[in-house]
């Protein structure tokens, strides 16, 4: 009989672990690639910058592995409520992997293309200069789209730990793999053609301190100076704002009621992105391009889960 649920199970790992297998390996190149632009840091050009791990990360890791030992020995591995403190792990373990290739990826020895994404906006006749002052022209509409497009912190907070108290574990298990599969993409696309956004490019009083803030760290780091500031971003060729609020529109698509003002929501961060300066044109096409490149192989995921129960009636 134990010989006959070992063989089951590894027969039916291929279908019911497939997702997870995918999620691994997309993690580990993830991190192998940081790792290595880390390295290349180290021995060859000896850049300075930030860390962007949070200061007490140390501290709310070991407590999190002490409730989850503690959950773990006080009621059994399926108890509903260790699902979800392990559940944390993941959350947390996705985020932390994030930040890790955020610190990598901003020792970049490459130079910015962002002459040549202006040389393409105008081209496509789009005015930044124009679009901005139309912008401030309207003080009202402009602090709206300033609360829109910084809710982007709050949604990528609060909304996977929703999930994780209503168990949703699937849902969220497909969002990191959204999450880390669009992450390597942009993260790579950053490092090999790093941009600085519109304020290092475009002449305009409009722009803010922590949108010159952008280009202010890249200067420093690529001058062998501790940057002076974390404030502002860091990748504006592809957008991850406009990347992750789909995905967080997406993790909520069962909910209608959620799911309706929250693309509302999120489409005017997209056009925000743009109208406040923070974004080219082209940075929102290169993300939905990337966002369909994730989504058709997550796609294939599934269609091969599916495909192997179907051929394998007894798996189900």
């Amino acid at each position: 009989m134990q010989l006959t649920r070992l063989i089951t199970s590894k027969i039916r790992a291929p279908a019911l672990l497939t997702r997870h297998i995918f999620f691994c390996v997309v993690a580990l190149l993830f991190f192998c690639l940081s790792a290595l632009a880390l390295r290349l840091n180290t021995t060859h050009t000896h850049y300075v910058g930030n860390n962007y791990f949070p200061t007490n990360i140390i501290q709310v890791s070991t407590a999190s592995l002490l409730i989850y030992l503690g959950f773990y020995l006080q009621y059994h591995a399926s108890h509903p409520l260790n699902r979800r403190v392990k559940e944390m792990f993941f959350f947390l373990g996705s985020m932390a992997l994030m930040i890790f290739g955020t610190n990598a990826i901003q020792y970049t020895p490459f130079l910015p293309i962002d002459h040549q994404i202006l040389r393409w906006s105008e081209w496509m006749h789009v005015d930044f200069s124009h679009m901005m002052a139309w912008s401030h022209a309207h003080p009202t509409l402009y602090h709206i789209m300033e609360w829109i497009y910084n809710s982007l912190t709050y949604q990528l907070t609060y909304l996977p730990l929703i999930l994780i108290v209503l168990g949703r574990f699937e849902r969220l298990h497909e969002y990191y793999f959204l999450l880390l599969f669009t992450a390597l993409i942009g993260f790579s696309f950053y490092y090999f053609f790093p941009t600085t956004a519109p304020a290092s490019v475009i002449n305009s009083p409009y722009f803010t301190e922590a949108q010159h803030a952008t280009e202010l760290k890249f200067q420093q780091i690529h001058r062998h100076i501790q940057p002076s500031t974390r404030e502002g971003g860091m990748i504006a060729l592809p957008s991850f704002h406009v990347i992750w609020a789909w995905l967080c529109v997406w993790l909520v698509r069962d909910w209608w009621w959620v799911f309706s003002p929250l693309l509302l929501l999120n489409i005017s961060m997209v056009i925000s992105c743009v109208l406040l300066g923070w974004h080219y044109i082209l940075d929102v096409i290169a993300s939905i391009v990337i966002l369909m490149i994730a989504h058709g192989v997550q796609n294939y995921i599934r269609n091969t889960s599916l495909h192997i129960l179907k051929n394998n009636p007894e798996l189900r």
